[in-house]
């Protein structure tokens, strides 16, 4: 199955949902549809609010999907007869918060995914808003199974390993990163498509918000990390690529480092984990 992804790498204002949803609409409505392969419009990390909120993210969380951003979020994508993904802060419970990318599609919300690894280092405070994910799980869609995470998980390579073991053709990642981590973003992305041999789809923040200046940068790796698309650095860019389900499938066939994987591993990193 051939299913059609589009890059927007924005440039998100920050804590005004409203302007960053006007922007979300805006560019869906100018894609262009192809009615027998279907569209997944994604947009970066925090797009929804942009990603320096400050202490607004307590009144900009919202419970996912029955919150007002989200409603939003399914309109657009009801109307513009695509799938989106965006990221956006999840009010769990009062006071408990999650970095979340969020699908939605024309039939409505379709899954969610929360950030596992917050960094709280260099330029980085998102230990004191967010609270860190359990779980890691991938999402069923009419595209078939979708792994999401969200910017510093990549650098966890078991993240985009569990989304392959667990079914995932694709593994989407929306991030907000600065230019100081560009390097570990564009080494990251090819390796975690090929190692686990699956489609990787990485799509960044664009712009300056406070002193973090964003570099763009977004792009897409086939399962056998060829390049499918790269957009501009430091700059919003819209770009839209062709991938196909039976690519990482391929990929297994001629590398097939899932099949040759032995359980042992897990066993020996689990035990060693806590000697860290």
């Amino acid at each position: 199955m051939k299913f059609r992804i589009a890059l927007a790498q924005t440039q998100s204002h920050q804590a005004d949902p409203t302007s960053n949803l006007q922007v979300i609409s805006e560019i869906c409505s100018k894609v262009e549809l192809d009615e027998e392969i279907p569209t997944i419009v994604v947009f970066p990390e925090l797009s929804v609010t942009g990603y320096l909120m400050h202490d607004d993210v307590y009144q900009l969380a919202e419970p996912i999907p029955s919150g007002p951003f989200s409603q939003e979020l399914a309109r657009i994508s009801q109307k513009n007869s695509c799938y989106l993904i965006a990221g956006m802060p999840e009010s769990s419970i009062p006071g408990l918060l999650y970095n979340t990318a969020v699908m939605f599609g024309p039939e409505g919300f379709i899954g969610k995914s929360r950030k596992i690894f917050l960094p709280n280092h260099s330029v980085f405070n998102e230990r004191r808003y967010f609270r860190s994910s359990p779980t890691i799980n991938v999402i069923n869609t009419p595209m078939g199974k979708i792994g999401m995470q969200i910017c510093y998980d990549i650098f966890c390579p078991e993240i985009t390993r569990a989304h392959a073991l667990l079914g995932a053709h694709t593994s989407i990642c929306i991030s907000a990163s600065p230019g100081v981590r560009r390097q570990y973003f564009e080494t990251f992305i090819p390796a975690r498509a090929m190692e686990n041999t699956i489609n990787f789809v990485y799509v960044n923040q664009s712009g300056i918000q406070d002193d973090l200046i964003f570099w763009g940068g977004s792009e897409v790796r086939s399962a056998t990390g060829k390049q499918i698309a790269k957009l501009e650095y430091n700059k919003p860019d819209f770009e839209v690529c062709t991938l196909s389900t039976d690519s990482s499938q391929s990929a297994k066939n001629f590398v097939p480092t899932l099949k040759d994987l032995p359980s042992w591993i897990f066993k020996t990193i689990e035990e060693s984990y806590y000697d860290i």
